[in-house]
Parts: C-alpha cells; structure tokens; sequence
C-alpha cells in the first residue's frame, strides 16, 4: 500500500488519510517494520476509508471536474457566452467564451465567487450573529485549504468563500460553530453545547459537512 510518512517526537502512530492518500504519523525511532505491521492491522478500516472518499469524489466529479459548478448546494450548468465576466443567473453558471484555457475558467469562477461572497456570507453572518446573541469582532474570507472557518481569540471570525457553494444548512452550521467560539475558543463539551442549543442537528450537518471537504481544494 503506497502511503505517505512523516516522523515527529510523538509518542504513538496515526493513520489519516485525505483525498484518496494514505499518510502515516509515527514516533522518531519507529521501526519500519512496526509501521508496516501497524498498516496492515488497520488494513480493513483504510479500505473502508478509502471507499468512502472514492464515492464522496464521484458524487462531487462533475464539479471538481470543472464541468459544473456548485452554489447554495446545487449543481449548475456552466454555459459559454458573450458577457464580459462570470455570473450566475437562475440555474445557469455563464462563462465568458474568451476564457479558453481550464486555468482562466477556474480564475473566472473564483473571482465571481469570491464577489458573491464577501456580500453573502457578511450578511448571513451579521444575521445568524443577531439571533444567537453571539458577538464578532470583525469578519473576512479567507482561501483556506482545509478550513470552512475559524475564530481567533479576538474574536476576528474568517470565512472560507467556497462556504456560498454549500447548502444553507451546511452555510449556517459552519458560521454558527465560528460564532460559538467567540465564548469558546475550544471543542469542549461546553462548546459543542453551545453549538447544540442554536442547532440541534449539528451532529448530522458536521457529518454530511466532511462529504464536502475536496471543495476547499477547487479553484487555486
């Protein structure tokens, strides 16, 4: 099995594993027969894993393709046209012909996700703030790669701009997880309470949440 590893002065060895690739985390005198070992014990749950997220992929092909895009959780049609920059209008993403290369279509995109983004997410932020009574200092996008969000401990709160091409469920679990951090700069079991009394399906939405995580590598 081809993996990846990265020795550090941890005392126990991890296996993660992110967009189909395996990597392995292992104590600095590790051997490598013991890592060997430690791979096939847990042989059963990477192939697991690995089905997982080689169903996830597909399910999202199409966009990460770049044939379709992705907004408010549905999957758009990107159509060729005269107009001078990318826009969305009802069901239809529209792509300015001159952009012939798939680099420049994704620039384009990204670009006009990244307009759409700064009104959106400030507004549903400034809203979802106003009913959970959570307070933020000031707000931003940010391009993470493995981020939908964070807060800092001045309560500065970074969106990921990709978040406008989630569903409202997922837009909302992510903001209201950044805003409870504002009181809880932590996962506690405090602060997943706190997330609970705003949204009590929280569980479900995190969980469908990680279907979504390839989306946080499109458009670079």
């Amino acid at each position: 099995m081809d993996y990846t590893l990265k020795r550090s002065k941890r005392k126990t060895l991890c296996i993660t594993i992110s967009n189909g690739a395996v990597s392995v985390k292992a104590p600095l005198k590790t051997s490598v027969a013991r890592i060997e070992e430690f791979i096939a014990e847990k042989s059963d749950w990477i192939a697991k894993k690995l089905n997982e997220q080689a169903q996830k992929s597909a399910a999202l092909a199409p966009v990460t393709s770049g044939a379709s895009a992705l907004y408010h959780g549905t999957v758009l049609p990107i159509v060729p046209t005269v107009c001078t920059k990318a826009c969305i209008n009802g069901s239809v993403l529209y792509l300015p012909v001159k952009y012939d290369d798939q680099a420049k279509r994704d620039r384009a995109i990204a670009n006009m996700y990244k307009r759409m983004a700064l009104a959106e997410l400030s507004d549903r932020l400034f809203r979802l703030s106003a009913a959970t009574g959570l307070k933020y200092k000031s707000f931003a996008l940010t391009n993470a790669r493995t981020q939908w969000g964070n807060c800092d401990s001045n309560c500065n709160i970074r969106l990921n701009w990709r978040l406008i091409m989630l569903d409202d469920e997922l837009c909302n679990y992510v903001i209201i997880h950044e805003l409870c951090h504002t009181e809880h700069h932590n996962h506690s079991a405090a602060f997943w309470a706190k997330v609970k009394s705003y949204m009590p399906n929280y569980a479900a939405a995190k969980k469908r949440l990680k279907t979504f995580s390839a989306l946080t590598s499109l458009y670079r």
